[in-house]
């Protein structure tokens, strides 16, 4: 009998648990990705050579493989190919709708307004006379985002009009797309949702995740906790919104990574993405339901119905756990750094993705990480001190850049 094949799309570091997996269910794995030194490569047991971000490249070189399934997890490079192989080869998953839209803000803001969703009032914008009118539309404090970018990339809160035209034209600096989203900035509790949604369209899972925010412009997730405290009051407000977020999005056999927004009492949807999240968020779902939850991944890819992975919550044996993202203290070349020389027992991981000799920046957003630590413990208090403990032993020295050799 043949073995299942799975494509996954992308060999980065954070792609390796999905070979992994894929490898412990007897499923060949197919890693697409453009030449490089990528680290998830020598898991995979084939390579095909093809750009992540052309579809239709993709599909001529994996048409006649034979695939069963495809995935990725953690970034969004590939999500438009996600979808149109799902729909051209006819496999499980999230359709061209659904990735479209994941790649366009502009796209989910439509279907949520569509689909009666909550969600912030914003306007489409392409020139500085239309940003004008949205900021007398909808006033301050004004999101200003990049429709196509991730880790808060592009996205600037503005508090008056100067900051707003001039948030505008960095946004669209870094932007591919010849618009952008301006947003009513909404006020109140930010939090995450991470799940998995079946072949019927019914959440495998649902948890809502707390977040630690970083203060920048605006405040995005450093690192997540659960149990979110939040999370039982609105437990059925939020599998409510799951369920409308993947009916007008098409989300179907997939992962999917939601950022939220509580504002009096309702939950607001601010942007939601067909694949697994990232910051930490697949080893927080593996801790809390002690399961591997790539496996969970690579089989719901499959089509398969992986709701019985996920019974840890409804009989009592969940795990609290935190993760949080290390970062440079400034801008400049890495020149030492050093770990504790013994962890605590509750830390699951501590690992780095930059070594002496390398580019680091102050953190601005989630690209800007150098490394992450994820803990387990009775609660999100302790989970939260274990973190401050360790933090506390680790040393980061970084030079000027022109001091480079």
């Amino acid at each position: 009998m043949s073995r299942k094949k799975i494509l996954v799309l992308g060999a980065s570091y954070s792609q390796i648990p999905l070979f992994q997996a894929a490898e412990k269910l007897g499923v060949e794995t197919y890693a697409v990705t453009v030449p490089g030194p990528y680290q998830g490569i020598p898991y995979a047991s084939h390579v095909v050579y093809a750009d992540i971000t052309k579809p239709e490249e993709v599909y001529e070189a994996v048409r006649t493989l034979g695939a069963d399934a495809v995935t990725t997890c953690c970034m969004d490079v590939g999500t438009r190919t996600l979808g149109y192989l799902c729909d051209r080869l006819s496999l499980p998953g999230p359709g061209i709708r659904a990735t479209e839209a994941a790649r366009d803000k502009s796209l989910q803001k439509l279907a949520y307004r569509e689909h009666g969703i909550l969600t912030a009032p914003y306007a489409v914008i392409e020139n500085e006379v239309q940003l004008e009118e949205a900021i007398r539309m909808i006033g301050f404090p004004l999101m200003i985002k990049a429709v196509d970018l991730m880790g808060s990339r592009g996205v600037f809160r503005a508090d008056h009009p100067e900051e707003a035209r001039r948030y505008f034209r960095e946004s669209m600096q870094e932007t591919g797309k010849p618009y952008l989203i301006a947003e009513r900035f909404l006020q109140g509790v930010m939090f995450g949702v991470e799940g998995m949604i079946g072949p019927d369209q019914t959440p495998a899972f649902v948890l809502p995740l707390g977040n630690d925010l970083h203060d920048g412009n605006p405040p995005f997730p450093q690192g997540h906790y659960v149990p979110w405290e939040r999370a039982g009051q609105l437990s059925g407000k939020i599998r409510q919104m799951v369920q409308q977020v993947a009916g007008a999005l098409d989300f179907r056999s997939c992962a999917f990574d939601m950022d939220c927004m509580l504002v009096d009492g309702e939950c607001y949807v601010i942007e939601a993405t067909p694949r697994c999240g990232a910051t930490g968020i697949a080893d927080t779902v593996s801790l809390y339901y002690g399961i591997d939850y790539f496996e969970a991944i690579v089989r719901c890819a499959l089509g398969e119905e992986v709701g019985w992975m996920f019974r840890a919550q409804e009989e009592g044996r969940t795990v609290a756990n935190a993760s949080w993202l290390l970062s440079a203290p400034t801008d400049g070349i890495l020149s030492s750094l050093q770990a504790p020389a013994r962890l605590p027992e509750n830390v699951t991981d501590l690992a780095f993705n930059v070594r002496p000799g390398d580019h680091v920046r102050k953190m601005r957003n989630g690209r800007d990480r150098i490394g992450q630590i994820i803990v387990k413990g009775e609660g999100p208090e302790e989970c939260h001190r274990i973190i401050g403990d360790v933090l506390d032993q680790i040393r980061i020295e970084v030079r000027p850049e022109q001091e480079q050799e």
